[in-house]
């Protein structure tokens, strides 16, 4: 439903698609506890053939895993006391007892001195494997000391979650999370209903096969055993990620307390400056913000295929994107969402004043 209001928004969202050659996009703007646009362009798939792409495809989340699924799930068992952010990752996890002093903080916020990530691509490991790398890996920097963002945080914050829980972590998710927002289209591993309204994030054609297949290769490695992420993996669509905007902008009325989405939106980190303007799992205003000129305590995240949301609680508003960029056979559409994320944030904070 596009509307004049936010039509210039939609405008650069629009041009990405038409003359950037981002494959496909779907846009949606919460305002005032309604959906006020929702749009959608271009495809879901380019080779060998062009597939339509409706408001309702299924989209690659990427890195949007982190706080929508491995942070709400974490945030569930802050608010049960099952877990604090001040605990010692030992406790949950023993194999961080070979990098002692590492908290659920450092590892929330991106400062616990580990690597981004590792070589995975065309490997399959274990949760447990990983977790095992994941303590005897190279240190980077004194805990603490130092914002790294990293895929190593939250694939540990997932385990962590499985072992406090006894379950996976997309069937917690499932359960505690995304059932009772009625979010029926998000998922981890979509399966047979749900994969054929993919979006390809395939470098090459997009085939049945590829389908609901999670383009990060640590997350695929995993998944090739059985086991799922902390860091990606999750598929939605803009319907679902409005409903769970809505939540946060609602205060987490329905299945968290206040105080917890305070907890979880607002500063965490020990560190200073822009590198501390990290939550639990949630982008405050780090370099990687897309925040544009909207409010200062607004939050949000990106993901590497090309998605995105910001959440802005003063304006109650939400900005959520979704694009399969990099289905795309080049660099150039990649680096168009980079750029128009910040100018969708600002264009929009314009229209609403």
């Amino acid at each position: 439903m596009p509307t004049n209001r936010f039509h210039a928004a939609a405008a650069l969202v629009e041009e990405a698609v038409e003359k950037k050659g981002v494959p496909g996009a779907v846009l949606v703007i919460l305002h005032k506890g309604e959906v006020a646009h929702r749009q959608c362009w271009g495809y879901a798939g380019l080779r060998p053939e062009k597939r339509p792409l409706t408001c309702e495809t299924l989209f690659d989340l990427a890195s949007l895993t982190k706080p929508i699924a491995t942070g709400s799930a974490l945030a569930l068992l802050l608010e049960e006391g099952k877990v604090t952010l001040d605990d010692p990752m030992e406790r949950y996890l023993p194999a961080f007892a070979a990098r002692p002093g590492i908290t659920v903080r450092h590892l929330a916020t991106h400062c616990a001195g580990i690597p981004a990530g590792g070589a995975y691509a065309n490997r399959n490991v274990t949760l447990s494997e990983i977790v095992e790398e994941i303590a005897r890996s190279r240190k980077m920097a004194e805990i603490g000391t130092k914002f790294i963002y990293s895929d190593y945080s939250a694939i540990s914050l997932g385990a962590l979650v499985e072992r406090v829980t006894g379950q996976r972590l997309d069937l917690f998710c499932r359960e505690r999370v995304f059932a009772p927002l009625g979010m029926n289209d998000t998922t981890y591993r979509p399966g047979v209903r749900l994969a054929p309204r993919c979006a390809s994030t395939a470098a090459g054609d997009d085939t049945p096969g590829s389908r609901g297949w999670v383009h990060d290769p640590t997350a695929s490695s995993l998944q090739h055993t059985g086991c799922v992420s902390g860091n990606a993996g999750l598929f939605s669509n803009g319907d679902d990620l409005a409903r769970y905007a809505q939540l946060m902008l609602r205060r987490g009325k329905g299945l968290l307390r206040p105080e917890t989405v305070q907890l979880m939106t607002t500063p965490q980190s020990p560190l200073s400056g822009p590198d501390g303007q990290r939550g639990v799992l949630w982008d405050i205003g780090s370099a990687y913000a897309i925040r544009g000129e909207f409010l200062e305590g607004s939050y949000g995240h990106t993901g590497f295929t090309g998605t995105s949301i910001w959440i802005v609680p003063q304006a109650a508003t939400a900005v959520i994107l979704l694009t399969n960029a990099v289905h795309s056979s080049n660099i150039t559409p990649k680096n168009a969402v980079i750029a128009l994320r910040r100018e969708l944030s600002t264009q929009v904070w314009h229209s609403i004043q």
